[in-house]
């Protein structure tokens, strides 16, 4: 007899995929039993859901015999469990124990004056009101500076040139200070496209805003990135802008800034920024707006 392997044509493989998808699907139900039962002992404890150092040492000890010539995708499949079971977490710990510190005012602000940076009052005048005194600044330090101390009620500024490029000035201020975006237009002039913005101290949100704008540092540590964006999808989120800049204290940090298409109040978002909350550091919604 032939020790030769016999050659399967392909329907008969996938005879045997469809029987291991099977398996994986009611295994995968009995995972996700299991995670609600974790979720529910954890609201109960308020231990918290994300824990890197027991995820490596589940990943090591699960991969310890694996063959090397799939290691790396095995190791792939299981950190997606993972990512999973922490996203399902994280709802239905919101649902048991409301614990995300993130309540915006329904209740825009009254704006009777605002200030501009000296250089782009003459982009900014299409949405100056014409009952709203406008002041001028030097620099967007000060323009917080006069927001905060209630000098004027807004400080309103181009936050981005369509397809160019972002505003560093007031990313910095939005990073640094605790004011947030209450509002954004798309304007056009002279063939660029610019969003302008409204900010005040106050975060508000609306049923109608269609826009969330995010702040966080992703951990130092490969993938760390990867996973936060895949995160994000898992949400069913649109990412609809993302930069970065130095973190100014720690090196090799960043702060990323992301706009999403989402709107803050809905409970899958929330679920979403309590993840992002949980598994970054210095996270702070900056606005949130409808375009």
């Amino acid at each position: 007899m032939s020790n030769e392997k016999i050659e399967r044509e392909l329907p008969e493989v996938r005879v045997d995929i469809d029987r291991v998808d099977a398996e994986i699907r009611n295994l995968f139900r009995e995972r996700m039993a299991l995670a609600d039962e974790v979720a529910r002992i954890k609201a109960r404890t308020a231990d918290e859901i994300f824990k890197p150092d027991r995820e490596q040492a589940i990943i090591a000890r699960l991969t310890e015999s694996i063959d090397p010539s799939i290691l790396k995708e095995y190791t792939a499949v299981i950190r997606r469990i993972m990512e999973i079971s922490r996203k399902y977490q994280y709802g239905r710990t919101l649902e048991l124990r409301d614990c995300l510190e993130i309540e915006p005012s329904p209740v825009q602000p009254q704006v009777k004056t605002v200030i501009c940076v000296d250089e782009e009052r003459e982009l900014c005048s299409p949405v100056l009101e014409e009952n709203v005194a406008v002041l001028n600044a030097e620099h967007y330090a000060a323009a917080a500076d006069a927001v905060l101390s209630g000098a004027a009620d807004a400080c309103v500024s181009v936050m981005e040139e369509i397809g160019i490029g972002v505003n560093d000035g007031l990313h910095r201020i939005l990073v640094e200070y605790p004011l947030y975006i209450n509002s954004c237009r798309v304007l056009e002039k002279g063939g660029v496209r610019r969003k302008i913005v409204s900010c005040s101290p106050v975060l508000t949100a609306d049923p109608q805003d269609n826009r969330v704008k995010l702040m966080f540092v992703c951990p130092n540590r490969s993938g760390s990135l990867a996973s936060i964006l895949s995160m994000i999808a898992d949400y069913g989120v649109n990412l609809t802008e993302i930069h970065s800049k130095p973190d100014r204290h720690r090196d090799w940090n960043y702060y990323f800034m992301v706009e999403l298409g989402a709107n803050i109040l809905e409970k899958e978002i929330r679920a979403m920024l309590f993840q992002l909350k949980s598994e970054t550091s210095d996270f702070r919604v900056l606005g949130s707006y409808r375009l």
